[in-house]
């Protein structure tokens, strides 16, 4: 490698904040990009300033933060000095002085902003938000189809900041759960509009200076095949529910994770199924189509291991309204049908819509080109390494209901509680949550809310602080139906109890007596020692349901601080609203 190839990027333990390394990593790689060195502690005296630019990014789960730093690794290549910031971070007072601007955003729950863009949101939108007309900006949105409110929060953000004055460079772009290669061109043509004049062309390859050790070639496109070494139903005898606890092995994959990570999982289809639709669209199987990554598969190959096969896509039910001629359907895909739409969808799937309107024919290429990829499943991951060297384990509700006279089942959690064998490979990759972690301070208290398998983290929680010997002390609220046979982990959690791994523990077992009991219950009931334990500089840590159970642990929380800490209503959310900034109010939802 010669001299003037060479860039120096900061390792990961160099003494700076992410935001700082992202921007002197991105000033070097600009540096270095724009003119050869004769050796690495000369630059070249011609070299022009830098232009500024601002990457902010606002993440649930830390997809939009890759994102940023990527942008920022390639913007320093394009002559800017690149500055990666936190929305729930940055000084929203900033805003009026950007010039370039580029935002990574997610959307979270029922078209919400994620936690940590929550109070930028509320400035940019208020009243007192300034005008823009400075700024030039483009916006990435992150988001998944299935979802009627489709990147929702994205597109407010882009539509606000064009109202505030701001100039949109470039178009913003909505990715779905498959975002690279629609990501990639978003950056480079905002990258490309928001570029200085006679920016020069990126000539320098980056160079990682201290490789990653236990780097691995497992990845989300290359996924590892786990054994799978447990499959443990965790539910007793009567149970409504049907929970299991997965362990598999990862020996030799390279692959390492931390308690608040999650697994991704790759599943494959319900065969029988697959079998259903070829029967409803005539065909044998063998037709040849694309597969996920354009390659030629069989059919009945590609239904069972390419392609999304329950969920209705827009495309396919557009595509049925036309051939079939359908009245109802039609009225269904037209503009603002989204509450009629949302009811007609619930239960009901691709072969159900087959079946109901024969008439509408597809050739095999053209069926698959309307379906959607099959994504792989991310689930809390509910072990730390430090208690199990070599293994990850899961806890998963296996989906399975009646709708329209036919019996449901959820994709992977089927395919991992009943299609695979023990010892069988289920291929895997971890998803780094940095969002998501015990307290920084081994000595803070830590008060987790995990309701069902939202118990999952906080498992892989309370093992952690033992291995590590942390002092803090630790408060779980954890409820389901029915304590004879829901209370899932109870040996353990008992155990830890005796040995005061766990110093308080609060149940809810909503269908134990008449009147239901949620895990919000409790937490009220209990408003002044948990105000006492967030005084003292405790983490509150919610896992779980959304769309429900998320917004009413939020509700009881202020109500919690209202009541045990004599604040008004205004108090209390800027109360939260700290706790969110300084990293001790995190949320594992879906």
């Amino acid at each position: 490698m010669s001299q003037q190839n060479f860039v120096p990027v900061l390792p990961d333990n160099a003494p700076f904040t992410p935001e700082q390394r992202a921007y002197l990593n991105g000033f070097l790689a600009g540096l270095f990009s724009r003119a050869p060195q004769p050796n690495l502690g000369a630059v070249a005296p011609e070299s022009k300033p830098l232009t500024p630019l601002t990457i902010l990014f606002g993440s649930q789960t830390g997809n939009a933060e890759n994102l940023s730093k990527r942008i920022a690794k390639e913007a320093g290549k394009r002559g800017f000095a690149p500055t990666v910031q936190d929305l729930g971070k940055y000084e929203i007072a900033q805003l009026v002085s950007e010039q370039a601007l580029l935002i990574v955003t997610s959307t979270y729950g029922d078209g919400e902003p994620p936690d940590n863009a929550k109070a930028f949101w509320e400035f940019l939108s208020g009243e007192a938000a300034p005008k823009l007309a400075q700024t030039k900006f483009s916006l990435l949105a992150l988001g998944d189809s299935n979802y009627s409110k489709f990147c929702a929060f994205g597109k407010g953000v882009d539509e606000r900041l064009e109202k505030l004055g701001a100039t949109r460079v470039h178009p913003r772009t909505d990715c779905d759960v498959e975002y690279e290669e629609p990501f990639a061109k978003w950056m480079d043509g905002a990258l490309s509009a928001l570029a200085p004049a006679a920016a020069p062309a990126p000539t320098a390859t980056v160079v990682e200076a201290v490789p990653a050790k236990t780097a691995s070639t497992y990845s989300k496109s290359h996924p590892f095949p786990a054994p799978l070494l447990a499959n443990v139903r965790l539910n007793g005898g009567g149970s409504a529910k049907d929970t299991r606890h997965f362990a598999f092995s990862l020996e030799g994959s390279g692959l390492g994770y931390e308690a608040g990570d999650a697994l991704g999982v790759r599943a494959t289809n319900c065969s029988e199924l697959a079998e259903e639709l070829l029967r409803a669209l005539g065909r044998s199987g063998e037709e040849p189509v694309p597969d996920r990554d354009g390659k030629e598969t069989p059919l009945r190959e590609a239904l069972v291991h390419h392609y999304e096969i329950t969920r209705i896509p827009s495309p396919l039910l557009k595509a049925v309204a036309e051939r079939s001629g359908d009245a109802e359907l039609q009225k269904l895909t037209a503009p603002g049908a989204n509450g009629e739409l949302t009811k007609f969808l619930w239960g009901r799937e691709i072969i159900d819509l087959l079946h109901g309107h024969p008439a509408a024919k597809f050739a095999p290429t053209e069926f698959v080109a309307l379906l959607k990829k099959l994504q792989p499943r991310l689930y809390s991951i509910s072990s730390s390494p430090k208690a199990h060297p070599g293994e990850v384990h899961l806890c998963v509700g296996v989906v399975r209901y009646d709708s329209l006279g036919r019996s449901r089942k959820g994709v992977c959690s089927t395919f991992l509680a009943e299609r695979v064998p023990a010892g069988g490979a289920v291929p895997v990759f971890v998803h780094h949550n940095k969002n998501f972690r015990p307290p920084a301070n081994p000595d803070a208290p830590m008060i987790m809310v995990g309701p069902g398998t939202g118990i999952a983290p906080f498992r892989a929680f309370l093992e952690e602080r033992k291995a590590a010997g942390a002092k803090g002390k630790n408060w779980l609220f954890f409820g389901d139906q029915r304590a004879a046979t829901d209370f899932l982990f109870r040996e353990e959690i008992e155990t830890m109890q005796r040995e005061s791994t766990l110093h308080r523990l609060d149940l809810a077992f909503s269908r134990d007596q008449a009147e239901k009991i949620y895990v919000q219950t409790r937490m009220t009931e209990h408003a002044k020692e948990l105000y006492a334990w967030l005084e003292e500089g405790g983490g509150f840590y919610v896992c779980g349901d959304a769309s429900r159970m998320a917004k009413d642990v939020d509700a009881a929380l202020h109500q919690v601080i209202q009541t045990a800490g004599g604040k008004s209503a205004e108090e209390a959310t800027a109360y939260v609203a700290a706790l969110k900034k300084d990293k001790r109010y995190q949320r594992d939802v879906y």
